[in-house]
């Protein structure tokens, strides 16, 4: 039987792209699917990734538009630490022409780009049919494989019967303008970051400043709360810095925490987000997914070679993405719900105690975007030395989370 191509590969998001460019560079007949009349837009991602991330998407320093050295971490009731240094800890990014040049590379290593929306897909006699629609017009596309880089809500997965991930961050963005006299504390190369039960239930808020005034907001909840609500709420308990921000634009997004129970099925892998690879203490999935989608071309060019597209042959791509990332990412689960269990109250002393020199200084040294757990557990470790922490109890790592969430927790 002819196939309309090797492997179709649903959303040209950074793992989709990343996917299709190194089955393409192979050899391999490939068709990057994309819903949206324009790659990246609209963006739900707050644009703030690591270098090592510039790194694994082999994308220069030139996609920096803001370097970040620090960050002030806010409590609800007022309590606030000051952390960083001179060194870089993360790079804020145009997300939608970081997009458009992951997709562009795919395309000149042969990827076709199909602007079209996936319906449906199933199985039939060891291949996929997927059912397509392009300006209201439903037409077929029949391939060997197909990667669902679709995103929290994958129609791939739904379609083949896979099961999506258990828990969920539901967040509002918002683009602004800076108006002069955002407050003392403000600088361009530090983020804030706020947490509050009341607040941001499960979740937390932050500015990103960008480039020129810019500045990018948001604010979730894991809980049923509507975001924007909490959003109120923030703006209510930091009115000097949230009066000096003048919207543009507003965006919501659904974050996976957890992992889909299987990231693989005949004939079908899932990436990104669809798959659940998101850092689950900050909803961050740029570096994931890339390092995923390494993952999953290798497996599909396994599968290709021995004609076995079976799951059986394709579980190799869970076993090595999760080797990679998944001890990280299972760690800072566990570390996430540990640290929420912790009061308000709790919270505070433990932000009042790393405002001091020691801990400030360790976490400056240690900080790590992509895999926080290292500098968690320092600080976990050196907390119970504190003794004006009075009784929270530090022997649990968690009790550092909120903490960590002051190193860019939100970073890609």
């Amino acid at each position: 039987m002819t196939y309309d191509c090797d492997v179709a590969v649903i959303g040209a998001g950074p793992a989709g792209s990343r996917t299709a460019r190194n089955l393409a560079r192979a050899g391999l007949r490939v068709r990057l699917v994309e819903e949206h009349r324009a790659i990246g837009i609209p963006s739900h991602c707050s644009g703030l990734i690591s270098l090592r991330t510039l790194s694994e998407a082999e994308i220069g320093e030139e996609a920096a538009i803001n370097h970040i050295t620090g960050a002030f971490v806010h409590t609800q009731s007022g309590s606030e630490a000051a952390l960083g240094g001179t060194k870089t800890q993360a790079v804020a990014i145009d997300r939608v022409r970081w997009d458009q040049t992951l997709a562009e590379q795919a395309q000149t290593a042969g990827a076709e780009l199909v602007r079209a929306r996936m319906i449906n897909a199933q199985r039939e006699n060891h291949h996929v049919k997927l059912t397509m629609q392009t300006d209201g017009r439903d037409w077929t596309l029949t391939a060997r494989m197909v990667v669902g880089a679709d995103g929290t809500h994958s129609r791939v997965a739904r379609s083949l019967g896979m099961a999506r991930p258990a828990e969920f961050a539901y967040n509002l963005g918002i683009e602004g303008r800076l108006r002069p006299g955002a407050g003392a504390s403000w600088r361009d190369d530090y983020v804030h970051v706020f947490v509050g039960q009341d607040m941001a239930p499960g979740w937390f808020g932050w500015i990103i400043p960008v480039e020129d005034g810019v500045v990018r907001v948001g604010i979730g909840s894991s809980t049923p709360q509507k975001p924007i609500e909490c959003y109120r709420r923030m703006q209510a308990a930091f009115p000097a810095l949230f009066s000096s921000i003048e919207p543009i634009r507003m965006y919501g997004g659904t974050i996976p925490l957890t992992f889909a129970p299987r990231s693989f099925d005949d004939n079908v892998l899932l990436v990104g987000d669809a798959a659940g690879q998101v850092k689950p203490f900050s909803g961050g999935g740029i570096y994931t997914s890339l390092v995923a989608s390494r993952h999953a071309s290798a497996t599909i060019l396994r599968a290709f070679e021995r004609e076995d597209f079976s799951a059986d042959a394709l579980a190799s791509y869970e076993r090595g993405w999760k080797r990679e990332i998944g001890r990280e990412l299972r760690k800072s689960w566990r570390l996430r719900h540990f640290g929420l269990a912790l009061t308000d109250g709790q919270v505070d002393r433990v932000v009042r105690a790393l405002s001091g020199p020691k801990l400030s200084t360790l976490a400056a040294r240690y900080a790590d975007i992509d895999y926080p757990s290292k500098v968690l557990l320092r600080l976990a470790r050196s907390l119970p030395a504190m003794a004006t922490l009075g009784a929270v109890t530090l022997r649990r790592p968690g009790a550092a989370l909120n903490l960590v969430r002051a190193h860019l927790p939100f970073a890609g």
